[in-house]
């Protein structure tokens, strides 16, 4: 019996794939659904812009409204010329963004048990920490996240989890 699922979230195209199977099993099983977002502390600022468009906050082929700046192209603006302190802050905001709208979904769907974890430090093992914390018994997650560097391609932090996971692992395209 599954009682409780982990749903790893990172905006990326995958664990957008993964949240529906992972919705779907939470459903079927009336199990309680932890979604965890693990908050980016590797990636150029570029990929906070692609997050950031992924999770409809920034859209660039949107046009302006006007000849004034809208919310949108700000938001990119401050993105892609961010210094650290700016990119720690976005960072945050837009894994509070990530989970909030994960949670929505869940909740319109019909999962009535949804927690939310936002954690820091390496992927794989913070999502590996909330798994044993909650004493999950499946992980759902994306087989690639958001980045496009070349030592991601292959999905090193589902193949960590899945390595290391001591319940099952359900790695979604």
């Amino acid at each position: 019996m599954i009682k409780n699922i982990i749903l790893a979230i990172d905006g990326s195209v995958h664990a957008k794939n993964a949240q529906g199977v992972a919705i779907d099993l939470a459903c079927k099983y009336e199990a309680r659904l932890i979604l965890v977002h693990v908050l980016t502390h590797d990636h150029p600022s570029k990929e906070f812009a692609r997050m950031a468009e992924v999770e409809h906050l920034h859209d660039s082929k949107k046009p302006k409204a006007s000849g004034k700046e809208d919310t949108y192209s700000a938001v990119a603006r401050f993105l892609v010329g961010a210094n650290q302190a700016k990119e720690a802050k976005v960072i945050a905001l837009l894994g509070e963004q990530i989970i909030k709208n994960a949670s929505e979904k869940a909740s319109r769907a019909g999962v009535a048990n949804v927690a939310t974890e936002i954690r820091t430090g390496d992927y794989a093992n913070s999502i590996l920490e909330v798994a044993n914390e909650t004493d999950a018994d499946i992980i759902v997650m994306g087989r690639r996240g958001l980045s496009n560097l070349k030592g991601f391609v292959t999905g090193s932090v589902s193949h960590k989890v899945s390595q290391r996971a001591e319940c099952s692992v359900l790695t979604v395209k």
